[in-house]
């Protein structure tokens, strides 16, 4: 994966994030505030825009002004989490001007312990680290150095683990009020990250 292969991938990811508004803010309505896909939209544009404006000479530098966007416009608790992942990938990938799968998993991962760091959750706690933790073992464990099809497998891995969130006991943020009766529901978050890194994956 070069420049203009992580730039198409990003665009493509925000792309599929905005348009799925609606529904994000649907599933948001059954345990959240029901915001999500408003917070995450307004988010995705304004790393579209940063990426337009600033025209980052590198793949860490785009990474890293998607995040300065984000952390700088995005509001809630969801903002600064998804500012920290793109920081994450950026700082991963400093110095490189093409990317591998092992480069990739790499990437992925330090978004994955930025987003944990900041947030605190762990897999099985019901949030986007359901979807993101599986999607990078899968890159880690990657038998195929071929760049999308180690991504498409990832992002199926990422499928699964949001779906299983519909069996999982909120352990943060306003859900976890809810307790069991958050059973049946579809974590919004987890399903906005599946988005994104399906959509990455499948325009890589």
């Amino acid at each position: 994966m070069k420049y203009e292969d992580m730039k198409r991938a990003v665009l493509a990811a925000a792309d599929d994030i905005i348009a799925r508004e609606t529904e994000l803010c649907a599933l948001d309505s059954f345990v959240g505030d029901g915001d999500h896909g408003v917070t995450v939209r307004k988010g995705y544009q304004r790393v579209k825009k940063g990426i337009e404006q600033d025209q980052p000479e590198n793949m860490s530098a785009l990474m890293i002004s998607a995040g300065m966007e984000l952390a700088d416009t995005t509001g809630g608790a969801i903002g600064p989490i998804i500012a920290s992942m793109f920081l994450g990938f950026g700082t991963a990938i400093t110095g490189k001007e093409e990317l591998g799968v092992r480069d990739l998993a790499e990437m992925f991962e330090k978004g994955l312990l930025s987003v944990q760091d900041l947030g605190g959750a762990k897999p099985g706690d019901c949030t986007m680290v359901d979807a993101f933790y599986p999607f990078v073992e899968a890159l880690k464990n990657a038998e195929t150095e071929d760049v999308k099809e180690a991504l498409e497998a990832a992002a199926e891995k990422a499928y699964e683990g949001s779906e299983a969130t519909r069996n999982m006991i909120p352990k943060l943020g306003r859900a976890r009020n809810l307790g069991e009766r958050a059973i049946g529901y579809v974590d919004a978050g987890s399903r906005s990250m599946y988005y994104f890194l399906k959509a990455f994956a499948d325009n890589a």
